[in-house]
């Protein structure tokens, strides 16, 4: 088993960091984290991003370590990698973790487009790490490095932008599957896959998502300081860095911040939940919304995202209609039939992107909602195609076709 592995903490600042250590000597790589700090971190990065390239830099040293092969002594002498450790390289990096070590690799790939990003990084970290260690010496060498750069890049797939034509079809949920999910999470349903003591609370959850179309970093990143019951509005409030939470994964608002209006149904289920439920298993002064219900050291505690996760996979295992269920699915679902609702209202397009932007908390302009609006745009594409082909053959009743 590799010793190469990633260390995340919390700063007394409230930030959120990694580092990549050698557990057999309990001491940090200092040129990968040197990189990370001053090339990522310091460029004003995200924690996701950070995280992500240094998972991906842990991997090539993973290599590196297995083929004993020490990159910085080599690169001071002039020797880069090989044609054949590159090789080496992109094979081992391009299996999942499980497949990894073992003899049989006839399974277990990762994607083209995760490879390609690991690639990318590996790239990226080697292209500053050679300019880092050799300084003027790097004209000296300069023609062996752009050789194995070009040789990676290479070795790099290539992911077409175009997707599967029904990949927009799949991210929303029918309405017959929605209406499985609602009366999955009653709480009095014989259905519910949860215990009693949590239905109320994953119920309230997910009508939530369905309601408002919010992320699940969102929802749970809400407070309970952030619902007015008077007006009843939700504050979607952007958080990084919070000294408050406790959550190591932190979970984050990616959009802009803004008030949403609570259905009067909605408002009420949220009040009762506070003062009648939420009030038994809340400890110390966390003010968020969901709490971890499970006696132990975490319960009270702000609800995690893999929590959150377990959620929403345990319900899309319960019926074949909600086969990959996500929390993202209801998001898409919410723009469908807000789609569905202003097309009924003639609402001008340009009116309801307006109004999807600040819902949805995307910046004007952004040309994001067109993204959660395909499968809206698809249907009333073929409707229109549909109307076309109608009235075409309506005026060509009778005539000859070509011989």
């Amino acid at each position: 088993m590799s010793k190469i592995k990633i260390e995340k903490f919390i700063l007394d600042s409230g930030e959120r960091y990694c580092v990549i250590t050698n557990k057999g000597t309990g001491i940090p790589l200092y040129y990968a984290n040197l990189y990370l700090t001053t090339q990522v971190r310091n460029n004003g990065h995200a924690i996701s991003s950070i995280e992500s390239k240094a998972v991906n830099i842990s991997l090539f040293y993973r290599f590196l370590e297995k083929n004993n092969i020490d990159i910085e002594k080599n690169i001071l002498s002039g020797m880069f990698l090989s044609a054949a450790d590159i090789d080496r390289l992109v094979i081992n990096i391009g299996m999942t973790s499980e497949f990894r070590d073992s003899v049989n690799h006839s399974s277990g790939y990762v994607s083209k487009r995760t490879l390609r990003n690991r690639l990318n990084s590996i790239i990226a970290y080697l292209s500053w790490l050679s300019e880092e260690l050799l300084q003027y010496a790097f004209s000296k060498y300069e023609r062996y490095f752009y050789k194995m750069i070009k040789s990676i890049e290479e070795r790099r797939p290539r992911c077409h932008g175009s997707k599967n034509i029904e990949g927009d079809q799949d991210k929303t949920l029918s309405n017959r599957a929605v209406d499985v999910i609602m009366k999955m999470i009653d709480p009095q349903s014989p259905t519910n896959p949860f215990k009693p003591i949590v239905r109320n609370r994953n119920a309230i959850m997910i009508l939530i998502l369905s309601e408002l179309g919010i992320r699940g970093g969102e929802l749970l990143n809400i407070k309970i300081e952030d619902i007015n019951f008077q007006k009843k509005r939700l504050y979607i409030r952007r958080r990084a860095d919070e000294i408050s939470d406790p959550r190591l994964n932190q979970p984050l608002v990616k959009t802009l911040g803004r008030a949403l209006s609570l259905s009067d149904g909605l408002a009420s289920k949220l009040m009762d939940y506070i003062i009648y439920e939420r009030k038994f298993f809340s400890k110390g002064k966390t003010g968020f919304l969901f709490v971890t219900y499970k006696s132990g050291p975490t319960q009270g505690k702000p609800l995690s995202i893999s929590g959150y996760h377990k959620i929403i996979t345990k319900i899309g295992g319960c019926d074949s209609l909600l086969e990959g269920l996500s929390g993202h699915k209801l998001r898409h679902t919410w723009n469908y039939n807000f789609s569905r609702l202003m097309d009924s209202q003639n609402v001008s397009e340009s009116e309801q992107e307006k109004m999807r932007e600040k819902l949805m908390g995307w910046k004007e302009g952004s040309g994001t909602a067109s993204t959660y609006n395909k499968r809206f745009i698809e249907e009333k594409a073929d409707e229109a195609s549909i109307r076309y082909q109608k009235r075409f053959n309506r005026r060509n009743i009778g005539g000859e076709g070509d011989e």
